[in-house]
């Protein structure tokens, strides 16, 4: 259950409805995450998962050597890990912020027209943005 928890906030910007029509290319904090929003909304999941920062990507990439030890008959890649669409937000997203930038980090608010607020984590890989999802 831990990979589900720690996926859940890609399902929870999945469903939301954020104003992002193109696909951004991470070239900011607020773009990344308008980019992981926008692939998980049409189901990319390889997508979703190239959105992801190192850490993030790190820990699916161990969930998956676990899949493997166990010899199942499938093998999976690593977007086969990633959950969208799981779970409904528990309100709508209806904008994004950066509330934090120092250096190669930077926290971006995600918020809804009635006050609720997520801070997001996304770090710079190379050019790139790249989201953090909180793992416990």
């Amino acid at each position: 259950m831990k990979r589900a928890a720690a996926l859940a906030l890609v399902a929870w910007l999945a469903v939301g409805s954020l104003g992002c029509g193109g696909r951004d290319d991470g070239s900011s904090p607020e773009a990344a995450v308008r980019s992981l929003i926008a692939a998980a909304r049409a189901g990319d999941r390889g997508a979703v998962y190239e959105r992801l920062g190192p850490r993030t990507r790190a820990h699916i990439d161990a969930l998956l050597v676990a899949t493997h030890r166990t010899g199942g008959a499938r093998m999976l890649v690593p977007s086969d890990l990633v959950a969208v669409g799981w779970l409904p937000p528990a309100w709508e997203p209806a904008g994004t912020r950066v509330v934090r930038r120092e250096g190669d980090e930077a926290d971006v608010e995600v918020f809804s027209a009635t006050g609720e607020r997520q801070p997001i984590h996304v770090v710079r890989e190379g050019k790139s943005w790249k989201v953090e999802l909180p793992i416990r």
